[in-house]
């Protein structure tokens, strides 16, 4: 099951075989830039925008802890704000 809430198992989850495809690419467009089929970097701007309501102000608070922990691990690029995530095939 995979929870939008739960900030310590932060992942992408593509339900497609997974090759990196135009078709992938398309659907995260502005949203999530892959660096190959095991990480890519997913735009915090797009996260809360596909958040939608359930953005509340306690999810946007974990956001910004997961992004606070995140940071010292590299994880966060710091040009953009983009956070790393591992992808996974579901």
């Amino acid at each position: 099951m995979h929870r939008p809430d739960d900030f310590k198992a932060f992942k992408v989850v593509v339900h497609a075989a997974l090759d990196v495809n135009d078709r992938v690419l398309k659907d995260f467009a502005g949203t999530a830039r892959f660096e190959d089929d095991q990480a890519c970097w997913v735009s915090q701007a797009g996260l809360r925008t596909l958040a939608g309501p359930l953005a509340t102000p306690q999810w946007l608070a974990d956001l910004d802890a997961m992004v606070s922990k995140a940071r010292p691990h590299g994880w966060i690029d710091d040009s953009t704000g983009d956070i790393r995530a591992h992808v996974e095939r579901g």
